[in-house]
């Protein structure tokens, strides 16, 4: 089959074997450009590193001084077709993604640009994962980022302070996007991930890491609108995806037929996301959940924007006393599979 087009690629892949195999045939292309693709295990969406050297630092991933010592190899299970692990020559790890086939993700290469790579990569409020190397391959364009902890779950932290870090870290960098013109679209617990390489906080560790870097993954619907552009024409129409395969919590203004506002849209989808995490806490943090209902208000309008939430929130946190920042955050584990926070085709980084 020809590949050379993103929805092919997607295709071609469809499982673990076939998947394995697909990139199997671009090994020795992605060899010459430097990078080792992962050796496959478990059904071909398991991965070992290619070689037994310890990963070299990067600035993006860490290690706590209790698991950084953990013997044996480290892997990672990744379930979507477009991504695949590799090692540099000098035991950096990274992610391969296939971003565009020239037509299909031009909008993610021109977004990734902008804010994944030259001075905005570099500014701290910016919470795009870095684009460290684009490689071209006929029509196909991949994009080379870093192998960058775990996913982003529920009750993973050992109190509230952490949690409410990590939510603000998010909200910050959708904050800095909307002041770039850019909307993400797909805005949901599988697109942001923790520098945290085992994405789990151990409250018996009285040492452990105290502020992971949050980051958001995956631009493959993302819009971006030019300066000069007059704000009322910065609108969308539906779904990133015709309603039959869109998987995704959608709100009241996506499903109408008319123009919306995207940058509400993003406010929504964070609210939501986050909501989900904190409803069993309502007791201890009202505030928050009060806001989270704000950004998932019916009425795009009375939304706030993403830079009124962040600040709100970050106001919220400052005025809570200690003993609730510090409060553990009770487990739950009663979310639904299907909600849609979560889906296969993301940067899914699952250790083992």
């Amino acid at each position: 089959m020809d590949t050379l087009s993103v929805a092919a690629w997607r295709k071609s892949a469809d499982d673990g074997a076939s998947r394995s195999e697909l990139w199997s045939k671009y090994r020795q292309f992605f060899q010459s450009r430097g990078y080792t693709l992962w050796i496959v295990v478990g059904g071909g969406y398991g991965h070992e590193a290619p070689n037994d050297n310890s990963r070299a630092p990067d600035g993006y991933s860490y290690e706590n001084e209790f698991s950084a010592y953990t013997p044996g190899p480290r892997r990672f299970g990744i379930a979507s077709p477009l991504h695949f692990p590799a090692r540099t020559t000098d035991n950096r790890d990274v992610m391969i993604v296939l971003l565009s086939d020239g037509i299909v993700g031009r909008n993610c290469v021109d977004v990734l640009r902008t804010m994944a790579t030259g001075k905005n990569a570099g500014i701290d409020r910016n919470h795009t994962l870095p684009l460290l190397h684009e490689i071209h391959y006929e029509n196909l364009v991949f994009g080379v980022f870093p192998l960058v902890g775990s996913s982003f779950a529920p009750a993973w932290f050992s109190n509230i302070a952490r949690a409410l870090e990590s939510m603000s870290q998010i909200m910050e960098g959708v904050a800095f996007l909307h002041d770039h013109l850019v909307v993400h679209r797909d805005l949901f617990l599988s697109n942001f991930l923790s520098s945290r390489r085992d994405g789990c906080w151990d409250p018996e560790q009285k040492q452990d890491f105290l502020r992971p870097r949050y980051y958001i993954i995956d631009f493959e619907w993302a819009v971006q609108f030019t300066p000069d552009s007059d704000p009322a024409s910065r609108t969308v129409t539906g779904p990133p995806l015709p309603w039959d395969i869109y998987r995704r919590p959608p709100p009241s203004e996506m499903q109408s037929e008319h123009p919306y506002c995207p940058f509400k849209a993003d406010v929504w989808q964070v609210g939501k996301s986050f909501m989900a995490c904190i409803l069993h806490i309502e007791h201890v943090v009202p505030d928050v959940l009060k806001l989270f209902r704000q950004m998932t208000a019916d009425s795009a309008e009375d939304r706030p924007s993403a830079r009124e939430a962040v600040t709100q929130l970050n106001k919220i946190r400052n005025e809570l006393p200690t003993d609730i920042l510090q409060a553990c955050l009770e487990e739950f584990d009663d979310y639904d599979v299907n909600d849609g926070f979560w889906e296969y085709d993301s940067l899914d980084l699952v250790p083992s």
